[in-house]
């Protein structure tokens, strides 16, 4: 039997052979904030997907532990 690969959020979720590569990335501040929004696509399936990413100290604010 075959071991299970690990996924990360690198990795495209639809073909989950290849890391996804950052097509564009560009600073966005819709939500008040700066934040970089990058759109990546997977070479093999072309399978696209566009995160935003929050500052580090907004994130822990966010998603600090009760």
């Amino acid at each position: 039997m075959e071991p299970i690969k690990k996924l990360s959020s690198s990795y495209c979720p639809h073909c989950r052979s290849i890391k996804l590569a950052a097509k564009d990335s560009r600073a966005h501040s819709a939500f008040g904030f700066l934040t970089t929004k990058r759109r990546k696509v997977c070479p093999k399936c072309d399978y696209r997907v566009t995160t935003i990413e929050l500052p580090l100290h907004l994130a822990e604010e966010i998603f600090q532990e009760v």
